[in-house]
């Protein structure tokens, strides 16, 4: 039986923020359906870093990444955290992929441009239809990346 959407991202979040918890960055989910991001991540020295969490029962993750962010001045997250959740019989297998937003924009364009070396400007035109998605292969390396995040968030870099 799958998650329905509004609890999946809720779970997607809250996990999120439990594990930075654990790492000691404080973070929170952030409420409204305006809101300008899903979790903000603070560090002791009060650096914080936004970001925007994707949660898929499967092995894909929509992230509307070129659609959304057609330049790279654009607002965006300082990172991503992409939440695998994967129903068992009487339990779940998660996995978590931690990246920064420049690293999901590098995953995102070979996914969608497989060994094209393309400016940004050129990726963001050729995706104007569709919504872009990556694979769990795209982002493995990435697993369990929480240290960027805390670092980030301990020194700012």
């Amino acid at each position: 039986m799958a998650i329905d959407k509004y609890h999946l991202n809720l779970a997607g979040e809250y996990r999120t923020c439990s594990e930075l918890l654990k790492r000691g960055v404080f973070a929170t989910v952030t409420y409204g359906n305006m809101k300008g991001c899903d979790v903000v991540a603070v560090g002791p020295n009060r650096h914080a870093a936004i970001i925007e969490v994707k949660t898929s029962q499967s092995t894909r993750f929509v992230t509307g990444f070129y659609q959304k962010y057609k330049t790279p001045q654009q607002e965006h997250p300082t990172f991503w955290v992409l939440y695998s959740i994967i129903r068992l019989d009487d339990s779940f297998a998660e996995r978590f992929f931690i990246l920064s937003h420049d690293e999901l924009a590098e995953a995102q364009a070979e996914r969608n441009h497989p060994g094209e070396e393309l400016s940004y400007a050129e990726r963001a035109r050729r995706v104007v239809t569709g919504v872009d998605n990556v694979l769990v292969k795209n982002v493995e390396e990435h697993e369990n990346a929480w240290d960027k995040i805390v670092k980030w968030c301990s020194d700012g870099a």
